[in-house]
């Protein structure tokens, strides 16, 4: 469920700044909180989408070059049995001493894990760039935290300036570049202490560390564990499942590369929003509805995780702007936890309100999220063709009623609303989009 049609463009369509800002100084006046959390959100997509076309590719093509080699060993061996010409003798040998270095390599290779440790080191280079940006667009915007800014300058140096501006932008980034030079604990230590606001009491912030250290451990010598990545995961509180020791090797694998994206991705997303509601307290409203165009988008693309997460997060938030806005998280909440069959808690989460007196955009939404189609169905009639939040669009689009447009009280109620078949509409929009592709691949060819 979300606010308006023109706040529903998601993570994986919405057009974003693309250019790796290098330093603060290149973050306009005009950019906003918005554009650093989605650019972030972005680059994690990216090394997600990744580790799903190039690490699969990547393996497909080792164990298809085992083949290769297996039959080439299996061809040589074969033609020096059963072949008395010498001169092809000669050079099968030569053929199969290439075969054999071939294989030594092969043997030696390890294409999906080089891939796993680049990706999994990726993820945090976008980190520590996201931290580097969101700084600079919170002082930027409220320039009163130059203030926290204790550092000292020669009256030499700082005749180099031309203008007090650069000066302040010459401190920025000096402070932001000392920030990223730490470890994680002091770097949220040291905004904790900058904001007044603590950034680490939440569940998985151990995990987070712990993923932090192992990104150190694969940088600097391979993934092999060091008596520092124990201490510093011992002093969290990171429970680990079996025995690690000194000198033993780390892996990444599928499952911890995406559960590091989806953790990484929510701390990002928890400490930007956090630090944006603490500074900029007059955008309580745009940083509600960014927030939950993020689960919106979540829910667009299914993934579950990330949506359950950034909700259980708004709902610990000590304020929200309106009471749509809670209401929208608790509706994005439910239909989450739905998706991952834990029903009985998106009910428990919905009957935390009254929606009896509410709209009947939400009506419509508790009825459906409670399995009461044919409640649902009368309640399409009363809204109407299009209702505070709720039109023909978000019928073909919400991830609201994914289930629900499998129902014949949906088809039902659509037809009775709009006085045409639901199918026919979505032809109609199929037909649209279409004529979008084609007309998008058209220009690219022009390129």
């Amino acid at each position: 469920m979300n606010k308006a049609v023109e706040d529903t463009e998601s993570l994986d369509q919405s057009e974003t700044n693309e250019s790796d800002q290098t330093d603060s100084s290149e973050l306009t006046e005009g950019f906003e909180v918005t554009e650093v959390i989605d650019t972030f959100l972005h680059r994690i997509l990216d090394i997600e989408d990744c580790a799903k076309e190039y690490i699969v590719a990547a393996a497909e093509a080792y164990n298809d070059n085992a083949e290769k080699l297996r039959a080439e060993i299996e061809s040589h061996q074969k033609t020096l049995q059963d072949e008395e010409d010498e001169k092809i003798r000669v050079l099968t040998v030569k053929g199969l001493r290439k075969t054999l270095r071939n294989i030594e390599r092969h043997n030696n290779s390890s294409p999906v894990t080089t891939l796993e440790k680049s990706l999994f080191i990726s993820l945090f280079s976008a980190f520590d760039k996201f931290v580097g940006d969101l700084v600079a667009v919170l002082y930027s915007k409220k320039p009163d935290l130059y203030k926290n800014i204790n550092k000292e300058i020669s009256l030499s140096e700082a005749l180099k300036y031309e203008s007090m501006d650069e000066l302040r932008q010459a401190f920025l980034d000096k402070e932001i570049e000392s920030i990223r030079r730490k470890s994680y604990i002091d770097q949220f230590r040291d905004l904790e202490n900058k904001f007044s606001i603590k950034l680490t009491k939440f569940d998985q912030w151990p995990y987070f560390v712990e993923r932090s250290q192992r990104r150190n451990l694969f940088t600097h010598c391979d993934g092999v564990v060091s008596k520092q990545y124990l201490d510093v995961c011992r002093e969290v509180g990171c429970k680990m499942k079996g025995g690690i020791n000194v000198g033993d090797q780390l892996e990444i694998g599928e499952k911890y590369l995406f559960q590091s994206c989806m953790l990484v991705a929510q701390v990002g997303v928890m400490l930007g929003q956090t630090l944006w509601r603490k500074t900029l307290e007059d955008e309580l409203e745009k940083a509600d509805s960014h927030l939950s165009n993020i689960v919106f988008n979540y829910l667009h693309m299914e993934h579950w995780g990330n949506a359950i997460s950034i909700s259980e997060f708004s709902q610990g938030l000590p304020k929200m702007s309106t009471d749509q806005m809670e209401r929208i998280f608790a509706v994005n909440y439910a239909i989450a936890l739905r998706a991952v069959d834990k029903r009985k808690q998106a009910k428990d989460i919905l009957d935390k309100k009254d929606w009896s007196a509410t709209t009947y955009d939400f009506k419509l939404a508790y009825s459906i999220l409670t399995d009461d189609y044919a409640e649902a169905e009368k309640i399409m009639y009363k809204l109407g063709k299009e209702g505070e939040l709720i039109n023909e669009f978000s019928y073909h689009d919400w991830p609201l009623f994914r289930e629900f447009r499998d129902s014949k009280e949906f088809f039902s109620g659509y037809e009775k609303v709009y006085g045409y078949r639901y199918s026919s509409k979505l032809s109609q929009i199929a037909e649209s989009k279409k004529a979008e592709v084609e007309q998008t691949n058209s220009l690219a060819r022009e390129k």
